[in-house]
């Protein structure tokens, strides 16, 4: 909190704090910073669930791909991936 926002000088002896609207004010404000930012989390939160995380966009190359595959095509191709790396293992030994 700014003490010059609410005109706090705080080399005055005889400063008696804030008013009652001062700190409806400034609760006010802190309320509706946090609403906004819960609503900001929320909506990344649901992008990244459907698959249009930032830096990839519908019109994007990546983006187009990110969202015409579901979770089994990308477990099949962890699968062929994963089976192609472990032969290569086995076969190095």
């Amino acid at each position: 909190m700014k003490p010059d926002r609410y005109n706090i000088k705080q080399s005055e002896p005889d400063w008696s704090g804030l008013t009652l609207d001062e700190l409806r004010y400034a609760r006010a404000m802190t309320r509706t910073r946090i609403d906004i930012t819960r609503q900001i989390i929320l909506l990344q939160g649901r992008q990244i669930f459907e698959g249009q995380f930032s830096g990839t966009g519908s019109r994007s190359f990546i983006g187009r791909m990110f969202s015409a595959l579901n979770y089994m095509d990308y477990t099949l191709i962890a699968m062929r991936f994963g089976s192609k790396i472990f032969k290569m293992l086995r076969k190095s030994r």
